[in-house]
């Protein structure tokens, strides 16, 4: 089986920044960003994020991002400030898998 990555730098307000080009995103809630694979995997596959372009030192470390739903066809992320509110906020990810 040939392993694929999707990947997506993705803006606070759900818009697309820049990626692999086999995504859509959208953001349903304050924080809130589901993404959707255009083709799906063949099983769950691992993904990863980070928030990223925030432009200032002052970013702290608990600035996060989680997937609490994550299959074969997308994944649901939420973003958060450091006090664990969900944010708007810019983030890249990648998905690997097969």
């Amino acid at each position: 089986m040939t392993q694929r990555i999707i990947w997506g730098n993705v803006n606070a307000d759900g818009s697309i920044h820049s990626g692999s080009g086999d995504f859509a995103i959208t953001r349903t809630d304050n924080g809130v960003y589901m993404i959707q694979f255009n083709d799906d995997f063949t099983t769950t596959p691992a993904i990863v994020a980070s928030q990223v372009r925030w432009g200032d030192i002052g970013q702290k470390t608990a600035d996060n991002v989680v997937f609490p739903f994550l299959n074969k066809n997308g994944a649901t992320a939420i973003t958060g400030d450091n006090s664990g509110n969900r944010t708007n906020r810019n983030f890249a990810f990648i998905a690997i898998g097969v």
